[in-house]
């Protein structure tokens, strides 16, 4: 098949689709010619490449093309740049220039216009904050707090004098939530019996060695998808607010004030544990809409590591996704916090203000979702191309709506990415 063929794309611009009669671009370099006296040759000055300006004659046409023109004039009256998806150039960042629309007489039906879109605008360097690296600095802090709250809280009960019976029942479900979602938890508390063992004879020395392996676990981003870092974060969350409300309850003051101590520091470790995970989550960068940087240099950018064959599912986070995350660890932030005492609460809310501008900057960066009904059940492929023009991104309509077979996509409400 013709090279023409495979890399012709429909034109549209914003999302807006239009159909082409003819397209032209201006090229070369800008230069200055010198001329100077009793000199055949003159002295050009290449003053750089020629601002390059896509100019189309394009139409819309249908019983609906008032409909579309409105689309297409809105799209090209919105400030700023957008994406302009060439037929033979493919997608790029462009502003609108002087455009045209015309209507005849002759040709009901059909809206013509004349389209002058520009490339490239000068950006000039902004500073902003690095959200990760402020919120991966709320984590030392934070730890000192916990160890000053559990070792307050402990230091008032005479450990001696306990049953080991009630202290058992009363912190077994601190235990079960530690075990399910704490990795350093099972080498430090195998069993309900090593667990009271340790904390009715050495809590202080627990506490420490849990806080210890935590913030010194090796963690590296695995990427934005279903299979990446977000993954089971939200459930961890839910279970830490959860927590405290399941607990049994007891009648013994001193135990009462063990299950709360336990059960706070369990609570505190896995929003430790949280933070350190989210400050791993690095900002999406591209370069462009036309080449976006590869995910290893995105990482890179942001201080994050990708291991030799490591494989990432998705280099765009989904902006949906990131903040449900958010919302979710922030109030179970908010839930322990209200717990705490009044240091303790501090140090928490300033952990839970960088959560939220670090996973609001995530984002930003990332696309967000639509609804789109198919007509008909069609395959993903063809959803996709439709779609995006690319057929590749078949998968991730697949994973996201969870489609039984990628060859049969119902036509329902599917949740698919707006860009």
């Amino acid at each position: 098949m013709s090279e023409w063929r495979d890399r012709k794309q429909g034109a549209s611009f914003r999302g807006v689709p239009f159909w082409l009669d003819a397209d032209s671009v201006n090229v070369g370099r800008r230069t200055q010619v010198h001329e100077f006296p009793q000199r055949d040759q003159p002295f050009v000055e290449d003053l750089g490449r020629r601002t390059r300006e896509y100019k189309f004659t394009g139409f819309v046409v249908g019983d609906d093309c008032l409909s579309q023109r409105d689309k297409l004039l809105t799209a090209l009256d919105t400030p700023g740049k957008g994406e302009l998806v060439h037929p033979w150039f493919g997608r790029m960042s462009v502003t609108a220039g002087d455009c045209e629309v015309s209507h005849a007489r002759n040709e009901m039906g059909m809206v013509r216009f004349s389209l002058v879109f520009i490339d490239g605008m000068l950006a000039f360097p902004t500073q902003s904050a690095n959200t990760r690296r402020l919120l991966a600095e709320q984590a030392p802090t934070l730890l000192e707090s916990i160890k000053g709250r559990f070792n307050d809280a402990m230091g008032s009960v005479d450990l001696a004098r306990q049953r080991v019976n009630a202290v058992r029942s009363a912190v077994s479900s601190a235990h079960a939530f530690g075990i399910g979602f704490l990795k350093p938890f099972t080498s430090l508390a195998a069993d309900l019996d090593a667990f009271v063992y340790a904390i009715v004879n050495a809590p202080g020395a627990f506490s420490a060695s849990l806080l210890s392996d935590m913030s010194s676990l090796e963690r590296t981003f695995s990427g934005y998808g279903p299979d990446g870092s977000f993954t089971g974060s939200g459930a961890k969350a839910s279970a830490v607010s959860s927590l405290q409300a399941s607990a049994p309850v007891t009648d013994n003051a001193d135990v009462a004030v063990i299950q709360a101590a336990v059960i706070g520091l369990v609570q505190d470790a896995a929003l430790l544990d949280l933070l350190l995970d989210m400050a791993q989550v690095p900002i999406a960068i591209n370069e462009g809409a036309s080449d976006p940087a590869e995910l290893d240099v995105q990482l890179a950018q942001q201080g994050a590591t990708v291991e030799a064959g490591s494989s990432i599912v998705a280099s765009v986070p989904v902006a949906d996704d990131v903040l449900a995350v958010r919302d979710t660890i922030s109030d179970a932030l908010w839930s322990v916090a209200g717990d705490s005492p009044p240091e303790h609460f501090g140090v928490l809310s300033g952990a839970r203000l960088a959560l939220d501008r670090h996973l609001t900057d995530v984002a930003r960066s990332g696309v967000g979702l639509r609804t789109y009904a198919p007509a008909e059940t069609v395959s993903a492929l063809v959803l996709a191309h439709a779609l995006y023009g690319d057929a590749l991104r078949s998968g991730e309509i697949v994973t996201r709506n969870r489609v039984r077979h990628p060859g049969f996509v119902p036509a329902t409400a599917l949740q698919v990415a707006k860009t």
